[in-house]
C-alpha cells in the first residue's frame, strides 16, 4: 500500500502561487540555503533554484568552500562559503557559526531554509542569533540511525537543535517524519511533508523509459550481452547502502543465473567503507561493472533491467524514484524513506535491511521474472508522473515558502518585530 500519514501534518497543494504576489513591496523574496557540501546542491537541488527565481526568489546559497560556484552563479544563485565540515569539529564549527551570522545579519534575507546535519546545525543556530525572521528545516535524514551510545547521543542532540530552532521543519517523507516525531526531535505539530514528500521530485523527461534498441546501444558500450539480465546500484558505496549484502546476494544468484551481470555507479568513501574483501569481489568479478561516481546518471539506467538499493538508513532516496521514472522496478529495504519510495508488490521487491539471504531471493525473482519487471516497472512510472513529477514537488514547496513568509510578517506584527 502507499504510505500516508493523516497524523502528520500534510502540506496542502491548493492553487499555484501566482509570481506577482511573491514579495514585499513588489521586491524579490530574498531566501538563503544552507547545506554542509555543494554536493547537495548540484544534485539534490537540480532545477529547482532556477525555478524559484522564475517565480520571483532571489536565491542565496551557503556551503563549504567549493570548485562548482560558477557552475552554481550560472545557475542563477549567489554562492557564499563558510568552514563547514561533515565531521565533528567543535573550533571549526564556532568559526562557522560566526562567519554565517554575520553574512545573514548583513543581508537580511526574508527567509532561510536549512539542511543536512552540519548545514542545518550551523544555519540554525546563526539565523537564529541573526533574528532571521522565517527559518525552515528541511529534513532530509537521521545521520544518528545506525549510532550507539555517546556518538548516537551526540548526533541526535544535533539534529533536534535545528527542529527547536526552526519556525517550521519539512520532512521529506511521511516515515521520516513519524520517526523523527517518535524519537523527540520534534513534535508532531512542527513537521509537516509536501505532498508524498520527495525533496526535488524527479525530471520526468530526462529520466524516461527506453525502447530495446536504445537500451542495446548503452549495454554495447560497457561490454554487457544484448540478453543479458542486468541488476543495477546508484548511491556511495558503503557499508550503510547495504554494498556487503548486494556483492553477497549478486554473486550467489549469479553462481546460478550465468545471465545476471551487476552495474555499480557510484565510488567508495574514507568513512563506511568496506572491507577488502567486497572491494576485490567487485573487480575481480566478470560480470560486475563499475563504473565509478558519474555527475549525470540518466544513461546508466538505461542499461538496467532492474535496480537495487539495499540500504540501511534514507530520508527519501531518490535513485528509487529516479529508476522508477526509467520503468525499472526496484528492490530495496524496509527502512525509514524506502517505505515511502517503494509500494511493495506494486512498484518493487522490499526485503529486511541486513538480510542478505532474503536480498537475494528478491534478485534471483526480480531476474528471472521479466512479466513481474514490466509490471512493476509500468506502476513505478505511473506513481512518479502523479506524485514526483519536479513542477509539482516545487510548486508545493513554493507555496509553503510563501506561506512561512505570510506567518512571519503576521507574527512580526503582533510583536512589534520589524519585517522587510
Amino acid at each position: 500500500m502507499i504510505v500516508t500519514r493523516s497524523n502528520v501534518r500534510q502540506g496542502g497543494g491548493g492553487e499555484l502561487p501566482n509570481a506577482s504576489d511573491e514579495t514585499c513591496n513588489g521586491k524579490p523574496v530574498r531566501m538563503c540555503v544552507i547545506v554542509t557540501v555543494d554536493i547537495t546542491l548540484l544534485n539534490l537541488c537540480r532545477g529547482r533554484f532556477e525555478y524559484l527565481s522564475s517565480r520571483g526568489f532571489e536565491i542565496t546559497v551557503i556551503c563549504a568552500p567549493t570548485q562548482h560556484a560558477a557552475e552554481l552563479e550560472r545557475r542563477g544563485v549567489h554562492v557564499f562559503t563558510a568552514p563547514l565540515h561533515r565531521a565533528i569539529t567543535p573550533l571549526c564549527d564556532l568559526r562557522a557559526i560566526w562567519r554565517v551570522y554575520r553574512f545573514l545579519r548583513r543581508e537580511r534575507f526574508d527567509i532561510v531554509e536549512v539542511s543536512t546535519p552540519k548545514g542545518a546545525l550551523i544555519g540554525s543556530i546563526a539565523a537564529s542569533l541573526a533574528r532571521v525572521p522565517s527559518v525552515v528545516h528541511l529534513l532530509r535524514g537521521l545521520v544518528y540511525e545506525g549510532q550507539r551510545g555517546a556518538r548516537r547521543r551526540l548526533l541526535k542532540l544535533s539534529q533536534a537543535l535545528p527542529c527547536m530552532l526552526a519556525g517550521e521543519v519539512i520532512s521529506v517523507s511521511h516515515s521520516l517524519a513519524e520517526q523523527a516525531v517518535a524519537d523527540g526531535l520534534c513534535p508532531r505539530s512542527k513537521i509537516r511533508v509536501l505532498g508524498q514528500g520527495s525533496s526535488n521530485g524527479v525530471d520526468v523527461t530526462r529520466f524516461a523509459p527506453v525502447d530495446s534498441s536504445e537500451r542495446l546501444g548503452v549495454r554495447e558500450s560497457f561490454g554487457i550481452p544484448a540478453s543479458a539480465v542486468v541488476a543495477g546500484f546508484v548511491g556511495r558505496m558503503t557499508k550503510d547502502k547495504g554494498i556487503v549484502e548486494l556483492i553477497g546476494a549478486f554473486t550467489d544468484v549469479a553462481a546460478r543465473e550465468t545471465n545476471l551481470y551487476l552495474l555499480l555507479v557510484g565510488d567508495y568513501e574514507t568513512r563506511d567503507r568496506p572491507g577488502s574483501d567486497v572491494v576485490e569481489a567487485i573487480a575481480g568479478h566478470v560480470r560486475i561493472r563499475h563504473v565509478g561516481w558519474q555527475e549525470d546518471t540518466a544513461r546508466f539506467y538505461k542499461v538496467m533491467d532492474f535496480l537495487v538499493l539495499p540500504t540501511y538508513r534514507e530520508g527519501f532516496p531518490t535513485v528509487l524514484l529516479e529508476a522508477a521514472a526509467t520503468a525499472l522496478p526496484t528492490v530495496s529495504t524496509d527502512v525509514v524513506g524506502c517505505r515511502d519510495a517503494v509500494v511493495a508488490e506494486e512498484t518493487g521487491l522490499v526485503v529486511p535491511a541486513g538480510d542478505t539471504k532474503a536480498l537475494a531471493s528478491a534478485i534471483d525473482r526480480m531476474a528471472t521474472d521479466k512479466p513481474l519487471r514490466e509490471r512493476l516497472g509500468a506502476a513505478g512510472r505511473q506513481r512518479v508522473e502523479t506524485f514526483f513529477d519536479q513542477r509539482t514537488v516545487w510548486s508545493l514547496q513554493e507555496a509553503a515558502l510563501r506561506r512561512l513568509l505570510s506567518q512571519s510578517r503576521v507574527d512580526g506584527l503582533k510583536t512589534g518585530t520589524p519585517t522587510k
